[in-house]
């Protein structure tokens, strides 16, 4: 093949893995953030009304089973993940694997078209099901990225995969949130449109997983002693791969910090249509936000990732765009949260203006941040979007309006899509190529656990001091900390431990 036919197949490839992204984003979106949890909770209610409970009481109570549901579902993917992350260097058969897990979770999910009032066991069994299966997914999909893209590449395609999952993901819920506005249009209740959706994600998710199942090669097996049987020989393995975390402290490092500022950026998503509730914001602006948020991630993941690309001319223009939005809708908050009657159109009307007038800004003040962006590399333009991310509870603190409720959704799209993908770009970099799955295991594992004491600490502190705005305040102590412990993190010197790693398994001939 030439030179330009490998550069396609290249690229082809490339764009096959970070559609995956595409087909699995569409569940968390559609039914796992919107769709499901108020879905369970009318169908659950009615068999918690025994023994005279009102329901408001029983909906409480529905809202309640489901959040454990949801934490025990996390729970078995922070336990699965790096089983199966090593199963599959040991075997070989990362993509089958996946492949696997992802008809599971796409049968599930679309089963789910048969939940009606009263299923409640059967809606709950569903989606634990398709919970885990979804997240072991992402870990099993994310461990194929050093095997997809060059070193030099990594940033860019998982950041291609990020904006991918903002773009299919938003547009079925588009799809989907237009159909349940305009139900009696369409003849149909809208129960039925929620489970025609929850039917539309299932085969969505199969669909889009074609093209990596065709042109994404199974990357080889890091082979291993497997006396005793595969089980003994993965949980041999992985406690080997625990003890040698020692031997790559950088990488080790890079997990905490993730840990770490991940329980913030989980805490806001989990959270936010929550705290919106208590604050009174109508439910038709929360989940608005939702889907702005959405898609204007998708342009913000792309532009993101590209900011420590030395490659890109035009990363200056990038930098300056995320300037200027973290510069300017706080300040138009603040003017929303002092007028207080901005309403929701003119909210959108204000923020579309701003967002032209930065494009504007950025293409004329380029060069001037061109000098700063060529000092960024993939840690420092994490720390930048972690900054800007860490103005969003600080804001929750004050917010009053459901225009500032949708200017924060925009801030969160403009660096939570870029920052999770050079935080995964990152960690591939510090991680040797033949134990790609079992460390991505552990990766899955910290971002799941990552989902526990960010509401912890929402909730205790709700509890203590019975203030919402407290609790969201509370969650900025994790970016603090995940902030300072990746400025901890030597990027060189993590790296060079993973490729003589991967030299000497080349050598050991267990690594093309």
């Amino acid at each position: 093949m030439s030179g330009a036919g490998d550069e396609r197949a290249y690229r082809r490839r490339v764009r096959a893995w970070a559609l995956y992204d595409w087909a699995n984003h569409a569940y968390v979106t559609v039914t796992a953030t919107t769709f499901f949890p108020p879905t369970f909770v009318a169908v659950a209610a009615p068999a918690f009304l025994a023994g005279g409970a009102g329901m408001a009481r029983a909906r409480d109570t529905a809202s309640n089973v489901y959040a454990f549901a949801a934490a025990g579902a996390l729970l078995v993917v922070a336990l699965l993940a790096p089983l199966l992350g090593t199963i599959a260097d040991l075997t070989g058969r990362r993509k089958r694997l996946l492949l696997a897990v992802t008809a599971v979770g796409g049968a599930a999910a679309s089963a789910m078209v048969a939940i009606t009032t009263g299923r409640w066991v059967l809606a709950l069994a569903l989606y634990a099901v398709s919970q885990v299966a979804v997240n072991i997914a992402l870990g099993l999909n994310s461990s194929l990225l050093p095997h997809v893209a060059r070193p030099a590449d990594t940033a860019r395609a998982s950041a291609l995969g990020y904006a991918m999952g903002y773009a299919g993901g938003g547009l079925l819920l588009a799809v989907a949130t237009a159909a349940y506005a305009g139900a009696a249009r369409l003849g149909l209740a809208r129960g039925d449109v929620v489970r025609l959706a929850f039917l539309a994600v299932g085969v969505w998710w199969i669909a889009f997983a074609a093209p990596l199942a065709v042109v994404v090669p199974e990357p080889p097996a890091s082979p291993g002693p497997v006396a005793g049987g595969l089980l003994r020989a993965a949980l041999t393995r992985l406690g080997r791969t625990l003890r040698d975390l020692r031997g790559h402290r950088h990488l080790f490092t890079m997990l905490v910090a993730f840990w770490l500022y991940m329980e913030g950026v989980g805490a806001i998503v989990l959270l936010a249509t929550a705290y919106g509730a208590a604050l009174g914001l109508p439910t038709a602006t929360l989940f608005g936000t939702l889907l702005l948020t959405q898609f204007v991630a998708f342009p913000y993941a792309l532009a993101f990732g590209r900011i420590p690309d030395p490659a890109v001319p035009w990363r200056g223009r990038a930098l300056a765009m995320v300037a200027w939005t973290a510069a300017t809708l706080p300040l138009l908050g603040a003017f929303a949260n002092r007028r207080g009657g901005l309403g929701v159109a003119t909210a959108l009307a204000v923020i579309a203006a701003d967002q032209l007038a930065g494009v504007a800004f950025a293409l004329a003040a380029g060069r001037l941040f061109a000098a700063v962006a060529r000092r960024l590399d993939v840690k420092r333009t994490i720390v930048v979007g972690l900054a800007v991310y860490a103005v969003v509870p600080l804001w929750g603190f004050v917010l009053r309006t459901e225009a500032e409720f949708l200017m924060i959704g925009v801030l969160v799209g403009a660096v939570q899509g870029g920052t999770q993908a050079l935080s995964r770009a990152l960690y591939a970099e510090l991680s040797p190529r033949a134990s790609s799955g079992e460390f991505f295991g552990l990766y899955a594992l910290a971002e799941k656990f990552a989902g526990i004491l960010g509401p912890l600490l929402y909730g205790t502190v709700g509890q203590i001091t019975h203030n919402p705005r407290a609790s969201i305040l509370s969650v900025t102590v994790f970016f603090a900390l995940g902030i300072w412990v990746l400025t901890r993190v030597d990027v060189a010197a993590g790296t060079r431990t993973a490729r003589a790693e991967d030299a000497a398994a080349v050598a050991a001939g267990s690594l093309p």
